[in-house]
C-alpha cells in the first residue's frame, strides 16, 4: 500500500512542476497577447453597444480620457486596453458618456440615440431609484460587478482551452507520458525513492499558505520558466523518465504509439486543473505518508 502511495506522490510532483510551469508560460501568452484587457473590452462593448466595437458609445468610452489612463502603451506606442478597471470608473466613464445635467438624469438618458437596449437599461435603473443619484450610481457599478462576473468565468473558460494546448505541448517536449511514469515508478525502487524525497522537500520548503498565484510580469514569467525547466523539471528528469530516449522511441509499434499520445493527452488533461490543485493534494499525499511506518 506505501508502494503504492509512493508511486502517486511521485506523479503527482511531476503533475505539479509541470502545472507549474504551463501556468507561467500562460501568464506569458496572456501579457503579450492583451487577453485579459481585450475579455473586458468585449464585455464593455456588449454593455455599451451590443458587442459592436465600431458602436458610438463604445468608441466614446474607449475614447474617454480616464480610459485612456488606465490604457497602457507599448514602447512603440501601441495602446493596450486596461486587464482591469473598477466599478467606480466604469459609472464615472458611462455618467461622461450621457451628458448628465444636475439634477436631471431621466432627461439626460432619454436623449441616447441608436442605441435603445443601453438607453432601456438606464431608465431601468431610473425607474427603480428616481433621481436618487447615490442609489443610481450603486445601479450601473452593481451592473458592471454582474456583468464583469459572467465574463469572468467565460474568460476562464477561454484559458482552459489554451492551458490543454500548451499543456499537451509541454507533455510531448518533455515526454511526459504519465502511463510510462506510472510503470517506471512502480518497477524501479531507487527512482521511485529519489522522487518521493524531492516531492517531500518541496512541500516542506514551501510557505505555509501554500503557493503563490499572484499575476507574474514578463520578466517574473520567465525567470520563473528558467529555474523550473533547470532546477526541479531537471533534477526529476532521471528518476522519472522525462525527455526523449530515440532507441525507444524507434522500438515503438502502432500499439505503442498509440498508448504514448494517450499518455501525453493524461498529462496535459490532468495539469489543466492547475497547480494549486496538484500541490494540495501533493501535502496530503506526503502528510498521509509521514503519518505511517516508512519503508526502509
Amino acid at each position: 500500500m506505501l508502494g503504492l502511495l509512493q508511486v502517486v506522490i511521485g506523479i503527482v510532483f511531476l503533475l505539479l512542476l509541470l502545472s507549474l510551469l504551463v501556468t507561467t508560460i500562460m501568464e506569458l501568452i496572456t501579457s503579450a497577447l492583451a487577453l485579459r484587457g481585450k475579455n473586458l473590452e468585449d464585455a464593455i462593448a456588449n454593455m455599451l453597444a451590443n458587442g459592436d466595437k465600431n458602436g458610438e458609445y463604445y468608441k466614446k468610452f474607449t475614447g474617454n480620457a480616464l480610459y485612456r489612463q488606465l490604457s497602457r502603451y507599448r514602447p512603440s506606442g501601441k495602446k493596450r486596453p486596461p486587464s482591469y478597471m473598477s466599478p467606480e470608473n466604469f459609472q464615472s466613464i458611462v455618467f461622461q458618456l450621457i451628458n448628465r445635467e444636475e439634477g436631471s438624469v431621466r432627461s439626460s438618458i432619454e436623449k441616447i440615440e441608436n442605441n435603445d437596449e443601453l438607453k432601456s437599461v438606464l431608465l431601468q435603473f431610473h425607474d427603480e431609484v428616481g433621481d436618487d443619484i447615490d442609489q443610481f450610481k450603486g445601479k450601473i457599478q452593481g451592473w458592471y460587478n454582474d456583468v464583469m462576473d459572467r465574463a469572468s468565468g467565460w474568460f476562464k473558460r477561454n484559458i482552459q482551452i489554451w492551458v490543454s494546448c500548451v499543456g499537451l505541448a509541454v507533455a510531448v517536449i518533455f515526454n511526459a507520458d504519465t502511463i510510462a511514469i506510472f510503470y517506471r515508478l512502480e518497477s524501479n525502487p531507487q527512482a521511485l525513492k529519489e522522487i518521493v524525497t524531492m516531492a517531500e522537500t518541496y512541500v516542506a520548503a514551501q510557505p505555509a499558505e501554500g503557493l503563490n498565484s499572484n499575476t507574474l510580469a514578463p520578466s517574473a514569467a520567465m525567470g520563473q520558466i528558467n529555474s523550473l525547466i533547470s532546477q526541479e523539471i531537471e533534477q526529476a528528469k532521471s528518476p522519472l523518465g522525462l525527455g526523449w530516449n530515440w532507441d525507444e522511441i524507434k522500438s515503438l509499434d502502432t500499439v505503442g504509439w498509440a498508448v504514448k499520445i494517450l499518455g501525453w493527452i493524461v498529462t496535459a488533461l490532468a495539469m489543466s486543473l492547475g497547480a494549486p490543485f496538484w500541490f494540495d493534494l501533493l501535502k496530503k499525499l506526503v502528510n498521509i505518508r509521514a503519518s505511517g511506518n516508512k519503508p526502509a
